[in-house]
């Protein structure tokens, strides 16, 4: 893990810096899309009588991709990056054209799937770009460089989406930014140097995808009073498949990668299960209006953007640098989540509470800022002593970690807040009972952050998790997820790299 760790594949400064900006240029335009898919839901909805079907359009959106995830190391063991690249974005270009020329809701789903599928096989992709063809000083800058460019797709994602929809419609907003896409996806492809390495080729996990898949799928189903059951089902069955995809041993790693995997995961359950549900718990549990509680929802992501730009730039590659500033950027997702808390119990007017979801939102924006881009470095770079990992199973194992905490903390988020599964009544003691529930969880995230910052040598399970095909060669496996862009998890909002991909 020093920075002088040799890059998997060496490449000419020039090349690294062309494939660097090419990949900051797709988290950009990751960025954008989220924004802009923010914007036209509504709109699309209207003139296809689809309000409806907002519950399987989610749906559609998530469950493709967890299936592609886990597969992602499977496809770069035996593929070049660049062509895998090239064809999964002509998937998402055939995705867009078909939602922008949907005549039903029902194909507007079917649009939304497609590029669901194409981004959960493309988030792996993109962060196998990233390990194998970045030496280790460039991959720290892209890293930070995907969180700060949040920075700008936080303004003029926006901007684009309200101008496009005005002037030319839903649909063609939803076309226009894509030959800037195929332009960085190309550059991306053309940079990335050729495999130096034997390939490790790797199982493909299809059982334990569509098991990932489908408990995503029952995670989000819509069922009345039966809704307990149906988020414990399916975080049962995401659970287990995760397990068994992850490398042997990674739920329960005290030291090294597979406990960074693990503290990835929690991490974004905790921050990802405060701050997504912010507009919800500000209009209908506080009482803000529109202009109060947008200001709310962009505080975390900007903030992360800003505080990752200064922590990508200064990586904490030590293990006791990096346990200083997890441990502080964890403490710091703590009290932010114990602030909203108190604003929930103590707020008694909509200016309070106002400023306590601000500060609470600002917080914990600053911790994951600071904590991000190193823990995500400490996944990614090559240890000391081989954990019998691959690269591309990393890249993959990343990207589902981050997934699986997010999808698992936000919609079961929203279904409490939303109907309190027929057990809270009052929109406000939802709120006061979730963020009571996240506190426990931070502390099992700073406790799988204590344990990322521990180095060891590789036990022979380690060892052997990569050599041997044995009674359950999917638990070997790294995952994969994000969405097409490299940094994150998927089907996410406005805060930051993991959250939105196109």
């Amino acid at each position: 893990m020093s920075p002088s760790a040799p890059a998997p594949s060496p490449t000419s400064r020039l090349t690294a810096t062309v494939l660097a900006v090419s990949l900051i240029s797709i988290e950009f335009l990751a960025g954008m899309q989220r924004y802009l898919a923010q914007t036209v839901l509504p709109l699309v909805a209207a003139e296809l009588d689809g309000a409806h079907l907002y519950g399987p359009l989610d749906a559609a959106a998530q469950a493709p991709m967890f299936l592609m995830m886990p597969v992602g190391a499977w496809l770069l063991s035996r593929f070049r990056v660049g062509r895998l690249m090239l064809v999964f974005t002509l998937v998402t270009v055939v995705g867009a054209v078909v939602g922008a020329t949907a005549t039903s809701m029902e194909v507007f789903v079917l649009g939304t799937a497609v590029r669901a599928f194409a981004a959960g096989a493309l988030a792996t992709v993109s962060m196998g770009a990233i390990s194998r063809g970045l030496p280790p000083r460039h991959r720290q800058l892209v890293l930070a460089g995907m969180s700060g460019i949040w920075l700008f797709s936080s303004v003029l994602g926006p901007v684009y989406a309200v101008a496009a929809s005005t002037a030319l419609g839903w649909r063609w907003a939803m076309l226009l930014y894509l030959p800037l896409l195929l332009v960085a996806r190309l550059m991306v492809a053309r940079s990335m140097p050729e495999r130096t390495e034997p390939a490790v080729h790797e199982p493909a996990p299809w059982r334990w995808a569509a098991l990932l898949a489908t408990g995503s799928a029952v995670l989000s189903l819509p069922l009345g009073t039966w809704s307990t059951l149906a988020l414990l089902g399916g975080g049962a069955l995401m659970l287990v498949a995760t397990r068994a995809i992850l490398p042997a041993g990674t739920l329960t790693a005290t030291h090294g990668r597979r406990a960074g995997l693990t503290a990835l995961m929690t991490t974004a359950a905790v921050f990802f299960g405060a701050t997504i549900v912010l507009s919800v718990v500000a209009h209908d549990a506080l009482g803000l209006d529109a202009r109060q509680f947008g200001v709310v929802i962009a505080a975390p992501g900007l903030v992360w953007a800003v505080a990752a730009l200064w922590t990508g730039s200064h990586p904490a590659f030590e293990p006791h640098a990096f346990r200083r500033r997890a441990l502080g950027g964890g403490t710091a997702i703590a009290v932010g989540v114990a602030v909203l808390l108190a604003t929930s119990l103590l707020a008694d007017t909509p200016p309070r509470a106002f400023v306590g979801l601000l500060a609470g939102a600002a917080v914990l924006g600053l911790g994951m800022g600071s904590l991000y881009p190193d823990l995500l470095g400490r996944c990614l770079a090559e240890p000391e002593h081989d954990d019998g990992i691959s690269s591309d199973r990393m890249a993959a194992a990343v990207v589902i970690a981050e997934s699986v905490g997010m999808a698992l903390a936000t919609t079961t988020a929203y279904a409490w807040l939303g109907a309190g599964l027929g057990l809270v009544d009052d929109p406000r003691h939802r709120v006061q009972l979730l963020y009571v529930a996240l506190l426990p969880l931070a502390v099992v995230m700073l406790r799988h952050l204590a344990r990322a910052a521990r180095t060891g040598t590789a036990s022979p399970v380690e060892v052997s998790d990569s050599t041997s095909v044995g009674a359950r060669p999917l638990e070997r496996y790294g995952r994969a997820g994000r969405s097409d862009s490299a940094g994150g998890a998927c089907r996410r909002r406005a805060h930051g790299p993991p959250r939105a991909r196109q």
